[in-house]
């Protein structure tokens, strides 16, 4: 029974259009349309309802997340788990190679103009040839001439978190 636990994610509303406007029930146009959270809500969930707490207090170190349909992956936590452990990552993601314009995330460095500020995180691929065209390469998102694949590669969902 302490092996299975079950939480509920909240729905929050749907958007209607990329300029964030909320979309509306078709059957009622007084209610939003709502939808779950999505895998960003997954991390919250697990703080919030004490879930990590208990795992850390178990001894547990590492939290491994599957978050999609990928059995392989498997294959390849041990190694993500150790490289993770013997880095000293706090933080690590599992990426596959890419083509440019490939529909799937991709992990990119992105730098703020200003500040210098910068954080490595998914751009969602409708996002990533845009933004790439207005701020790094007017030619967007193109393959690397020695790989064939995109320099950005795709997030599969697949995190490792240390639990400290």
């Amino acid at each position: 029974s302490d092996q299975v636990i079950l939480l509920k994610q909240e729905k929050v509303p749907c958007l209607a259009s990329p300029s964030a406007s909320l979309a509306l029930d078709p059957q009622d146009p007084f209610r939003l349309q709502t939808k779950p959270h999505g895998h960003g809500d997954v991390h919250l969930l697990l703080h919030s309802s004490g879930t990590l707490k208990k795992w850390k207090a178990q001894g547990r170190k590492w939290v491994c997340f599957f978050q999609d349909t990928n059995a392989l992956v498997f294959r390849a936590f041990p190694a993500a788990l150790g490289v993770s452990a013997s880095s000293g990552f706090q933080v690590n993601s599992l990426a596959v190679p890419r083509r440019p314009q490939e529909a799937i995330g991709a992990i990119a460095l992105l730098t703020h103009a200003k500040s210098g500020a910068s954080m490595t995180l998914n751009v969602e691929y409708n996002q990533l040839d845009p933004l790439l065209r207005e701020s790094f390469n007017e030619d967007g998102d193109v393959e690397d001439e020695e790989t064939g694949f995109s320099p950005f590669p795709g997030n599969i969902n697949q995190l490792v978190l240390e639990l400290d």
